[in-house]
């Protein structure tokens, strides 16, 4: 394909987004496509993020740029990937709290899959932070979002040492990024920013690059607990908080070694029984399922622990936490008794395998009253008429949950169970 020019592009891109001709928009993706494959999809992708345009030529343009650079970044000569960084960190210092938020993530993830694939640029995130911090924090949290996430991307077929570089230079700067976060948070006051910097934490968590010793520090992770503790917090806000804490615990599972972070962490999250039962109360489901994922969190990230100490005959602080699980169950909705269900089977799992009867007599409680929770959500309407469909959301549910008592009732034994049904 020979280079097209400017008003060919405009015109393509008009067709595909405006012409309300199905032909048309089929001709000018196609078209659009072949483009982008092209050695010349670079130098255009520039020009439309320089001309600013419009909306829908930028985000062309950066969703080109961003494709370019996961699949094609071996077209451009090494010795050019300086130039090209330095191009996409000039097209994101433009970026303002207006710009579209798809042209601004598509431009962070070509700026970041460039630095993850670019190992002769050092310390990345140090340069990044130092670019954008305080000219353009907007850009900056964006980057420091989807940077964490890219680096186990399929896509971009990173080798297991270039993987761990990456994320030992996360751990490196990670003061650098909670401080850059609490700042945000204190500076722009507003849900939008204040979502935008927890799910920024949640991305760091999930790569481990958050030090678990640091967490009572951690002022986003208060922020997250405070925004769950709060009535009237809007539910993306809520969506998010619960995702941050999720994430702590799921590391803190794989990194315990702390009973004074164990112990704090355990007292602060158990505290938001209140909060879902006032969630339960005004009827937001989607909160209780929140709550119902992080006390189910908090029981699988202790399990380990309960079971070691209800072995050797003494009980343990977070054993509370399969009463908050079994809170759950209790919900009107199956579906939130359902988000709890892994957690039955790890129990039932460990208990079968240590084949101890102490031990298996310490779990009868929450076995029978889990038992109980899931004969009374298994059961049909008094007027229901017909036989429900396999595929039928209900049908299915009751086909776990007879799968799950099947695996638990060797702990109660099955007398118990006929009592129940």
């Amino acid at each position: 394909m020979d280079a097209p020019t400017m008003d060919t592009i405009y015109q393509a891109i008009s067709a595909l987004y405006d012409n309300p001709n199905v032909g048309e928009k089929e001709k000018a993706s196609l078209w659009l496509g072949d483009m982008q494959t092209s050695i010349h999809s670079w130098k255009i992708a520039d020009e439309l993020l320089q001309k600013r345009k419009d909306m829908n030529s930028c985000y062309f343009a950066a969703q080109t740029m961003r494709s370019k650079v996961q699949h094609s970044l071996n077209e451009l000569p090494p010795d050019s990937l300086v130039s090209l960084r330095d191009s996409l960190v000039a097209h994101l210092e433009l970026t303002s709290p207006e710009t579209s938020a798809s042209v601004l993530t598509q431009l962070a993830l070509a700026l970041a899959d460039l630095a993850l694939q670019m190992p002769q640029w050092q310390n990345c995130i140090g340069d990044l932070i130092k670019s954008f911090s305080n000219k353009n924090d907007f850009a900056l949290l964006e980057i420091l979002t989807v940077l964490p996430q890219e680096i186990d991307s399929p896509t971009l077929k990173l080798g297991e040492n270039r993987r761990e570089e990456i994320k030992s230079e996360l751990r490196s700067n990670a003061h650098l990024v909670n401080l850059f976060l609490k700042e945000s948070i204190t500076n722009f006051q507003n849900s939008h920013v204040t979502l935008k910097v927890i799910k920024c934490m949640t991305s760091w968590i999930q790569v481990k690059a958050i030090n678990i010793q640091e967490v009572p520090q951690n002022a986003v992770m208060g922020y997250s607990l405070q925004i769950l503790r709060d009535p009237k917090t809007i539910n993306t806000l809520h969506d998010a908080a619960s995702d941050c804490i999720t994430a702590l615990l799921h590391c803190l599972e794989e990194n315990n070694n702390n009973d004074n972070i164990e112990r704090l962490l355990f007292e602060s999250v158990s505290g938001l029984e209140e909060s879902y039962h006032m969630a339960v109360a005004y009827e937001e489901d989607e909160k209780a399922t929140n709550y119902a994922r992080i006390f189910t969190e908090l029981a699988e990230t202790f399990l380990e622990k309960i079971i070691i100490s209800m072995s050797g005959g003494s009980s343990h602080f977070a054993l509370r936490s399969l009463e908050l699980a079994l809170v759950c169950v209790g919900n009107h909705d199956y579906e939130v008794a359902e988000i709890t269900f892994n957690l039955w089977y790890r129990l039932s799992e460990e208990v079968y395998q240590r084949d101890y009867q102490p031990l298996t007599d310490a779990f009868k409680p929450h076995i029978e009253r889990l038992i109980e929770g899931l004969a009374r959500h298994c059961q049909c309407e008094p007027d229901t008429q017909q036989m429900l469909d396999e595929g039928d959301e209900f049908y299915e549910f009751r086909s776990k949950a007879m799968g799950l008592i099947k695996d638990v009732v060797f702990i109660v034994g099955s007398s118990s169970v006929f009592r129940q049904m």
